[in-house]
């Protein structure tokens, strides 16, 4: 595996296409045209960017490793959504085009290989990405980008779900990794996306 810093061309494909659902699934949010989509492309990627860089820095940190996912599932359940609001003027949004996969050394351990990875670093990696994505609505707020943070703060509400089930069309959330380790610390990072989300958009 390479380095978390360096990502392979996977994760590049991923953070593409997820960059992309997330611009398709906000321009419909928003009402926006064809002309406002390479714009609102671009904010996508800051926004999807400024949570991968919090994962990777930790992750090098860590000596663990990041596997950036493309979720079908999530994306197919986020533009069906994007379609329905398109169709009925609605306005509605979901987004859940990406996961992350943790990953750590293989270590020996009484005949048998021990992955270095455990509950309590996928939570710090989690957290991480979370952190620095608040961090990037914050200066976009305080700077009054109002397109990049609405869109920060609809998808850091949004990456907290606790969606981990094969009922729910989504792939692993980082929501689920933080309540997996500590509910009071998934409660209280909800409640600071909630309050993102009221200071963004009232």
């Amino acid at each position: 595996m390479t380095s978390p810093l360096h990502p392979t061309v996977d994760d590049i494909q991923a953070f593409v296409g997820s960059s992309a659902v997330i611009a398709v699934c906000f321009s419909v949010f928003k009402n926006f045209g064809l002309q406002e989509l390479p714009y609102v492309l671009l904010i996508s990627a800051v926004v999807v960017l400024s949570r991968e860089i919090g994962q990777r820095m930790v992750a090098q940190w860590m000596d663990a490793y990041i596997d950036l996912k493309f979720s079908m599932k999530g994306s197919g359940t986020s533009l069906v959504a994007a379609g329905f609001a398109y169709l009925t003027d609605l306005s509605l949004i979901l987004l859940f085009p990406l996961s992350s996969g943790f990953s750590g050394k293989k270590y020996e351990h009484w005949g048998k290989s021990v992955d270095a990875i455990w509950a309590k670093r996928q939570y710090w990696l989690a957290l991480s990405g979370l952190t620095t994505l608040f961090g990037g609505w914050y200066v976009a707020f305080v700077f009054e980008y109002q397109l990049m943070a609405e869109l920060a703060s609809i998808f850091f509400f949004f990456q907290l779900m606790p969606f981990n089930y094969e009922m729910i069309p989504t792939s692993k959330l980082d929501g689920a990794y933080i309540l997996l380790w500590s509910g009071f610390t998934w409660l209280i990072t909800m409640a600071i996306a909630i309050i993102t989300l009221v200071l963004t958009f009232y």
